[in-house]
């Protein structure tokens, strides 16, 4: 039993790390295997895995993204952050409800954004109501004591977080939001 052991670990691990080799050995997309790794090493190689509902996430290795189901391909490297557009931002908050935090002051806010330009919300036990739009630059804008400020929203691996980005390019973490939900779920 125990011989019987040892060589199916060896054979998974041998596929494990065919896997990960076929991960670097190039940038290109490689096709998950319709046999799918049970046992996969820790080793830290990370890869961008694609999975069937056109999300991505990065993953430790080759094989730990193949083991899951929903994968199909993957590619080398992790998971570049991409700045929503416009039209993904209006389909992001319009019409519903989200949870997020503020890093810098650790407070947490529950906000609906209504279409119509206003959004309502409970920050710190108080609620509120402030405007929003989003600009032709692909910014989220919404009012802070009468003055809109407009910022980029980005996205990796499935996290929403808005960013002030200074002139040098350098990006401080505003907002990470935790979660959406369609419609007022609060009433607010």
């Amino acid at each position: 039993m125990k011989i019987l052991m040892t060589a199916l670990i060896g054979i998974l691990l041998s596929i494990s790390n065919g896997i990960a080799s076929e991960a670097n050995s190039s940038e290109k997309k490689v096709l998950c295997p319709d046999e799918r790794p049970m046992v996969c090493t820790r080793d830290y190689r990370p890869v961008c895995g694609l999975s069937q509902d056109s999300t991505t996430k990065t993953y430790s290795n080759a094989c730990s993204a193949c083991s899951n189901s929903d994968v199909v391909s993957y590619v080398s490297q992790a998971c570049a952050e991409r700045t929503l557009s416009s039209e993904e931002l209006i389909k992001l908050f319009s019409g519903n409800t989200y949870v997020a935090v503020i890093p810098s002051r650790k407070l947490k806010m529950i906000v609906y954004v209504d279409p119509d330009g206003t959004m309502r919300g409970m920050q710190s036990g108080h609620k509120f109501t402030s405007k929003w739009m989003v600009n032709d630059k692909g910014e989220i804008c919404v009012s802070y004591k009468d003055k809109m400020s407009c910022r980029v929203v980005m996205e990796q691996n499935g996290v929403y977080k808005k960013f002030k980005i200074n002139e040098q390019g350098e990006k401080t973490v505003l907002v990470v939001y935790q979660s959406f939900s369609q419609g007022n779920v609060h009433n607010y």
